[in-house]
């Protein structure tokens, strides 16, 4: 989720830039969504997301720089130029795509509410009433819950990574978590740590898409990574990806 500056060259006249004209990209990662991202006790990033970038580097012949960044504080980064683009299971929103563009999708994910087997909690303000549930800050999920459930009858609380709100979900400190859903299945319900946990009730809405993000100056760089995410959908270096982290089927 590191202090390489970037390096990709412009074209000097106006126009397209050719991907073999970008050396580098640094790509703003969070480390703690598993198996999206994961920070490994020695400081690397591994996951579903840093493999997709190095895909995208290798089909671009471009070097991989990842960059740590707290989820919360990704965009701004971005924009701060700390990083040239964002790779974090990042859900395309109308309220981000004020603050950057994204490329075309890399898989879709829907939020869905996760609480102990057996519980009877729904993802509705009246069954939430009185009761507390956590979400990653920044997230859509966060969004949603405030939106839908705040004001004063459901406690939220927000959490710097899903992973800490998997913590508290599993001691009984919070009654449900928000996520993606996705997330939730591979990394938390299917392990030891949350055989107790299942789904409660039906996702919600359709699936949203989630995307890689760069800055609204960055025009080229946005063209490179779209043609570099349909080769490798095309040539199924992609699918070579997914399979190491899925069972099933990400991008519909």
């Amino acid at each position: 989720m590191r202090t390489i500056h970037i390096a990709f060259l412009l074209a000097l006249s106006a126009g397209p830039v050719l991907a073999k004209d970008i050396k580098q990209i640094r790509w703003g990662v969070d480390g703690g969504y598993p198996p999206f991202d994961v920070l490994a006790p020695n400081g690397e990033i591994t996951g579903f997301d840093p493999d997709i970038a190095k895909a995208v580097c290798a089909e671009l012949k471009a070097r991989c720089v990842f960059v740590k960044q707290p989820f919360d504080s990704m965009i701004a980064a971005l924009n701060a130029n700390k990083f040239d683009a964002v790779i974090a299971s990042l859900n395309v929103t109308a309220e981000r795509q004020k603050q950057v563009d994204f490329s075309d999708k890399y898989y879709a994910s829907a939020s869905q509410l996760v609480a102990r087997k057996g519980s009877p909690l729904r993802p509705t303000p009246q069954s939430l009433a009185g009761k507390t549930v956590g979400v990653q800050s920044g997230s859509v999920h966060e969004q949603y819950a405030k939106a839908n459930w705040g004001g004063g009858k459901v406690k939220i609380v927000t959490y710097a990574n899903q992973d800490n709100v998997y913590l508290d979900l599993a001691s009984g400190r919070i009654d449900a978590a928000l996520q993606d859903n996705i997330q939730a299945e591979t990394s938390f319900l299917r392990t030891e740590r949350g055989k107790q946990f299942a789904f409660a009730g039906s996702k919600l809405g359709e699936s949203i898409p989630v995307a890689i993000a760069v800055r609204k100056s960055d025009p080229e760089l946005k063209a490179a990574i779209n043609r570099a995410i349909s080769a490798i959908r095309a040539n199924g270096v992609y699918e070579g990806v997914r399979k190491k982290y899925f069972g099933f089927d990400i991008y519909h």
